[in-house]
């Protein structure tokens, strides 16, 4: 029901902004608008009562799904046609219009009535509904991943320990064979993370290699982690990595290895091996390991019992066990997964979220077909997942495998394009963007995403699919004409919603296409001739050589994600057109520039009300005109925009205040001639600002220009760069906030050698970075001054003496990073970890980057020695200076 119930939100949205747009007044007649509402109303509900019934009543829905989506699809095509003829021409109502449009509502109203018939034709019988708990109070998201053990492979788990650090160095690489969904990557990553491989190995390394592999992409993924460069050839890449890690003992594991070209291309990774260095290759084929020459860990089916631990693990994370009146038909769900990790935690995941009903679990068991081979088996079991998924969840779901096999996906991009989309309602949330994060993370516990990385208060920041997900929704989207991939734009033109996978020039599509999403898979295009798709809604990675060019033509988009940094010669400003405001629903924006380069917007930009996020770096907004408070003040709130940056010397006048009063993340940069024109006093007047970056050009004479700042009682993110604001100042600026939660100090954001902070300040600071602040010498902190504090991040600050001894009493302390600081504050930061485990508290984790001469290193390793500072929760990096580096300024 993903492409039927997509298209009715979506045209919801559109009927309920035709009578409310601040901008257009577009003619339609009230009643024939009214109709449509009530229509498209009544068959979301229908379509939500029905999702979840069993099987019979169901089947009775489903049949009627593709003919409700092309009804609603055809009824949001003529409406915007018109739109786009109105705005183009000033043409208000033709008579083919009318027609199209009278037979659009008919055709929607026949959709309802056999929606009343199958309803009726249901009688009185009892419904099973699948209850979805879909409330911020019952399924709330939280902002770190929850954990479970891995069920089922202690043996497995052991023999690869005893491998990696006690078998003989003349078998570096260990293959770790199986079929997909086994729990390969499960078992590498466990064992990755185990607490003895982390104090055994120098280095720990992770490449997804996966069937369309690129080499260089490997190579930079290495490097980014060892914080080296990752610019140059390949044969640089490969030589700059060789070098990383000689007199390093390593580990590295190459996940999803599909054919042996791939190993012979990583082979140079080999020639460190003979210091117990290991390389672990995951894969599911054969001739890889073959191609070893050596014996892989074998991962077999799990077997009854651990099966049903596993099960129990997922199914039943909420509860004390299985409930009595289920278990029999439990075990017959488990038995049909016959043994395959993945589905069972699959299946696990959805009936977590389902009724307790014991008719509703026969269905599920009935549901699951016997497995014609392993991949069909899995393949049907995750098929299943998808059809007992709450119909909202649909549409997000198959949206999500238009993304790269093995990519890591941005969940912030994600959001970005399900509201781009129509896909989600807002309903009991305060926003889309929460709505849509209760969505993604509904995916999760049902076990359909992998997280890959978490963030402070944001929950999941980037995820993947496994590769058979990934196919199984590629499998449907294409079965419910919901989602094509193609090699090439040819034969798209009938199709509403594409991705592209490989180069393709704009000629293939045609200017009567029906296509409303495009995005090119793995890389950017360049698509300069690319106009006048009447009803395109979202251009994705695609690239232009002109700001002015034809690619605003396209007046229904409402996500476009552009690149204009494809030029021989750098272009020092772009000039949006100012034509660009006729793009009545736009609501994403995000244009990639090249380095040194800026985007000037037109005034019009102001009158853009639809716009949610505008993100340009950098961007320099024109100040907008007054408005006439007598008649047009409420036309032009951009009331909807939430996002907002970089900005470069953004001006906090009346006007803008007035304009974007609903901001809530900020990114501004300031730079020349420090000015009271820029208002800094009304920052307090952005109400529902929650997240704010500020970053100045030169800290001397910027830091009256931050002390006049007023900062809004809801902020709860700050990240400053060159303010040269003192201790003093910055703790009495920030730190009374209520909700202020992270705080990040960058390069020369604040001087002075001596950090007093104050009690009764901080009292809800969870995350703290200093980085690059190299006056501070002595920072007397203690428990009581960040007394919920959970992640300290200290780099480049070489004249701190010492971690404060305090800090290791924070309770809530789980993480300490430094990285390049003095050796005496890097010795009584593992000091503090030392006590802290003889304490009793074993969930304090320290990771140590530390650098210098070889006359350093060997007086730090002695001191370390010495001492005898180690710890199963240290992870110790010592690097030899001289290398050359990327950045360490890493703050995530």
């Amino acid at each position: 029901m993903a492409t039927a119930f997509a298209a009715l939100v979506s045209l919801e949205s559109n009927l309920r902004l035709i009578y409310n747009h601040p901008k257009y007044s577009f003619h339609f007649e009230e009643e024939q608008i009214r109709s449509l509402e009530g229509s498209v109303s009544f068959l979301i509900d229908f379509m939500k009562s029905y999702d979840n019934s069993l099987r019979p009543r169901k089947q009775a829905a489903e049949a009627l799904e593709m003919r409700i989506a092309h009804a609603a699809q055809v009824a949001e095509d003529v409406i915007e046609s018109h739109i786009v003829d109105h705005i183009r021409s000033g043409k208000t109502r033709s008579p083919r219009f009318l027609l199209d449009l009278q037979k659009a509502i008919q055709d929607m109203d026949y959709m309802r009535r056999k929606a009343l018939n199958v309803r009726a034709q249901s009688g009185r019988e009892q419904q099973q509904q699948q209850q979805t708990t879909y409330s911020s109070s019952a399924a709330a998201i939280q902002s770190t991943p929850p954990t479970f053990t891995m069920v089922g492979f202690d043996e497995i788990v052991l023999q690869l320990l005893g491998l990696l650090t006690g078998g003989p160095s003349s078998r570096p690489v260990i293959p770790i064979k199986g079929m997909g969904g086994i729990g390969k990557t499960t078992l590498a990553r466990n064992v990755l993370q185990h607490p003895y491989i982390v104090e055994y190995f120098d280095v720990r390394l992770w490449a997804t290699i996966s069937q369309e592999y690129s080499l260089p992409k490997i190579l930079s993924e290495l490097l980014f982690h060892l914080k080296k460069s990752n610019n140059g050839t390949v044969d640089e890449l490969q030589e700059r990595l060789h070098k990383s890690l000689i007199g390093q003992r390593y580990l590295i594991v190459l996940d999803d290895m599909w054919n042996a070209k791939a190993l012979d291309d990583m082979r140079f990774l080999f020639r460190n091996t003979k210091n117990d260095s290991r390389i672990v290759v995951t894969t599911r084929n054969s001739d890889v390991v073959e191609h070893l020459g050596v014996s892989p860990v074998a991962m077999s089916f799990l077997d009854e019992d651990n099966s049903w631990r596993l099960f129990c693990q997922k199914a039943f994370a909420d509860q004390q066990g299985c409930p009595p009146e289920l278990e029999e038909t439990a075990k017959k769900i488990v038995a049909k997964c016959k043994g395959l990790p993945l589905s069972i935690v699959v299946v696990g995941g959805h009936l977590r979220k389902s009724s307790m009903a014991v008719d509703y679990w026969e269905n599920v068991a009935e549901s699951i077909m016997n497995p014609i081979g392993k991949d069909e088996h899995c393949l049907n079991v995750l098929s299943l997942s998808y059809s007992h998924l709450p119909v909202h969840l649909k549409p997000c779901f198959l949206f999500i495998g238009a993304f790269p096999e093995d990519e890591i996906i941005s969940a912030r991009d994600v959001y970005k394009l399900w509201i781009a989309e129509g896909f989600i309602q807002q309903g009991e949330y305060s926003s889309l963007e929460v709505a849509a994060g209760h969505c993604l993370w509904d995916l999760y516990m049902r076990n359909l995403i992998l997280v890959d990385r978490w963030r402070p208060f944001y929950g999941i920041y980037a995820f993947k699919l496994h590769d058979l997900v990934r196919e199984i929704c590629l499998k449907i989207a294409k079965d419910v004409e919901f989602l094509y991939v193609f090699q090439t734009p040819k034969a798209i033109n009938r199709k509403r919603r594409v991705v592209i996978s490989r180069e393709a020039t704009h000629e293939a599509i045609a200017s009567d296409s029906l296509v409303r999403f495009v995005m090119w898979e793995r890389s950017r295009y360049n698509i300069n001739n690319l106009y006048e798709l009447k009803l395109l809604r979202t251009l994705c990675n695609v690239a232009t050589t002109s700001s002015s060019g034809s690619i605003f033509k396209n007046l229904n988009l409402r996500y476009l994600n552009i690149d204009l940094g494809l030029t021989i010669r750098p272009i020092l400003y772009y000039l949006l057109p100012s034509s660009m405001s006729l793009l009545w629903n736009l609501q994403i924006l995000t244009i990639n520039i090249a380095d040194q380069s800026k985007v000037i917007a037109p005034y019009e930009i102001w009158e853009m009300l639809q716009l949610r996020y505008l993100e340009v770096d950098p961007i320099c907004l024109i100040d907008p005109l007054p408005v006439d408070r007598l008649h047009q003040t409420n036309n032009f709130v951009m009331r909807n925009l939430i996002s907002l940056f970089r900005v470069e010397n953004f001006r906090f006048s009346d006007e803008v205040c007035k304009r974007i009063h609903n901001i809530r993340e900020l990114r501004l940069s300031y730079c020349g001639e420090v000015s009271s024109y820029y208002c800094p006093g009304n920052l307090s007047r952005f109400n529902q600002l929650q997240v704010l970056w500020l970053q100045f050009d030169d800290n001397s004479k910027w830091r009256e220009f931050v002390t006049s700042l007023t900062f809004p009682s809801k902020l709860m993110e700050l990240r400053l760069r060159g303010s040269g604001v003192d201790w003093e100042e910055l703790t009495m600026m920030v730190g009374p906030l209520p909700h202020f939660i992270k705080l990040e100090l960058l390069a020369d954001s604040v001087t002075g050698s001596i950090w007093n902070p104050k009690e009764e300040k901080f009292l809800r600071l969870k995350y703290l970075t200093i980085s690059g602040c190299g006056d501070l010498v002595s920072w007397n902190a203690d428990r009581c001054h960040f007394p919920v504090l959970e992640y300290l991040r200290l780099t480049y600050l070489p004249k701190l003496e010492e971690l404060p001894p305090g800090i290791g009493e924070i309770p809530t302390l789980v993480r300490i990073v430094l990285r390049c600081c003095s050796a005496s504050s890097t010795i009584s930061a593992m000091r503090t970890l030392v006590e802290q485990e003889e304490q009793g508290n074993d969930s304090l984790r320290l990771d140590i980057y530390f650098e210098g001469d070889e006359e350093t290193l060997e007086s730090f390793n002695h001191k370390v020695q010495e001492e005898g500072l180690t710890s199963t929760n240290l992870s110790l990096h010592l690097n030899l200076l001289g290398s050359t580096h990327r950045p360490m300024e890493d703050v995530s």
